[in-house]
C-alpha cells in the first residue's frame, strides 16, 4: 500500500465553510460567510498525521495588519506533510473592513463582530454572522489561535490573552499554550465575549495574540508573529520539533482595567505606553471642539499602561486605555 493510500485509510476528509479537503491535502478558496452576502479566504490543511483540529483566525478586525500578513504567509507555507491533525485558517475574515481600511467593524453590516460571539441565529446581521462562525468553525475545533494587534488608532506592546472563564482544565490548557509565546505580557481574561473567550466558556481552549499596531507592519513583526504561532502549534503537537520557551518570561497581569470613553470628543492621553502609573493619577482627558473638558480619566491603582488609543478622535464607548498589574 502506498503512502497516500495509507493516509486515506486512516483519516477522513474535512469540510468547513463548504470547502472539502481530503486527507493529506491542502485546499484554498473564497467561501461565503453564512447568508450574509460576504465571503472570506479559507485554507484547510488535512495533515498526514493524526492530531487536533485547530482554528487559526485572523482579520476579524480589518486594520490589524501584522496578524493578517502573518497568517496569510503561514497559509501559503504550511504543508500537509508537516501537519499532524487538521488546520482551519481564515485570512482575513473581515475582507470588506480590510479593503475599506476601517477599524473594528464591517462597513457592509456594521458592528464589531468580536463583541457579538457566540451570536444569535435570529439576531441582528452581526449576531447572525457570529452564530454561523461559532457553529461552522469554532465549535468544531479543539483549540483556537485568534490573532489580532493594535488597530489603526491603537498602540500596544506584544501580549497574549487566554480565557479565564470556563472549565478549569480548559483554563489550564490555554495558560500552558500561552506560556510558549515570546511576548511582553500575559493576561488571564475575564471577558465573556470575543471569539476565543466564548469558546472557552464552552470548554474549548485557546488564546489571543496581539502584535503590531497603528496601521503599520514590518517583516520583523511578521516573522516574530509566525514564530509564535508555529511554537504554539508545536506545543499542541501539530508540528514536529521542540517548543522554544521565551528567554524572558512574559509578565503576568492578573488585575486589569479597560477604560472606555464616556463622551465623544478629542482625546488627550497624558501618559506613555508601558509607563508605570499610580493610584489617583490623571492619565488623560477628553475635550469638546471648544476645548472644554468633558471627562477626566484617573487611575484606580498602581499599574502599567498596556494599551492606548492614539487618535485625536474618540467616540462614546470607544476603548481609550488599558492598564494592569
Amino acid at each position: 500500500m502506498g503512502k497516500e493510500s495509507e493516509i486515506n485509510s486512516m483519516k477522513s476528509s474535512i469540510n468547513f465553510g463548504g470547502l472539502t479537503c481530503e486527507p493529506g491535502k491542502k485546499v484554498q478558496g473564497m467561501v461565503p460567510i453564512g447568508d450574509s452576502g460576504l465571503s472570506m479566504p479559507l485554507t484547510l490543511i488535512n495533515g498526514v498525521g493524526e492530531g487536533k483540529t485547530v482554528l487559526l483566525s485572523t482579520g476579524i478586525h480589518g486594520g490589524e495588519y501584522p496578524s493578517i500578513e502573518s497568517v496569510i504567509e503561514l497559509a501559503a507555507e504550511l504543508t500537509p506533510e508537516e501537519i499532524s491533525g487538521q488546520l482551519v485558517i481564515y485570512h482575513p475574515m473581515n475582507v470588506d473592513g480590510f479593503f475599506k481600511r476601517v477599524s473594528y467593524i464591517s462597513p457592509v453590516i456594521g458592528g464589531n463582530l468580536n463583541r457579538k460571539f457566540p451570536g444569535k441565529p435570529d439576531g441582528d446581521p452581526v449576531e447572525r454572522i457570529a452564530d454561523y462562525m461559532t457553529r461552522e468553525f469554532t465549535d468544531r475545533c479543539d483549540f483556537i489561535i485568534d490573532t489580532h494587534g493594535g488597530d489603526l488608532h491603537e498602540y500596544l506592546p506584544p501580549y497574549i490573552h487566554y480565557p479565564g472563564i470556563g472549565p478549569e482544565e480548559m483554563v489550564e490548557a490555554s495558560r500552558q499554550a500561552a506560556a510558549v509565546a515570546d511576548v511582553s505580557y500575559v493576561v488571564k481574561s475575564e471577558s465573556r465575549d470575543g471569539l476565543y473567550n466564548s469558546a472557552g466558556i464552552r470548554g474549548i481552549p485557546g488564546l489571543l495574540i496581539e502584535r503590531g499596531c497603528r496601521g503599520l507592519w514590518t517583516k520583523e513583526e511578521v516573522d516574530a508573529y509566525k514564530f509564535d504561532i508555529r511554537n504554539v502549534m508545536r506545543h499542541l503537537g501539530m508540528l514536529k520539533g521542540e517548543v522554544v520557551m521565551p528567554k524572558t518570561p512574559a509578565r503576568v497581569l492578573t488585575r486589569m482595567v479597560y477604560l472606555d470613553a464616556n463622551h465623544s470628543g478629542c482625546w488627550y492621553p497624558e501618559v506613555e505606553l508601558e509607563q508605570h502609573i499610580v493610584q489617583g493619577q490623571r492619565v488623560g482627558v477628553i475635550k469638546d471642539f471648544f476645548g472644554n473638558v468633558l471627562e477626566e480619566v484617573f487611575c484606580e491603582f498602581d499599574a502599567i499602561v498596556v494599551f492606548m488609543t492614539v487618535s485625536l478622535a474618540v467616540a462614546e464607548g470607544d476603548p481609550i486605555m488599558t492598564y494592569g498589574i
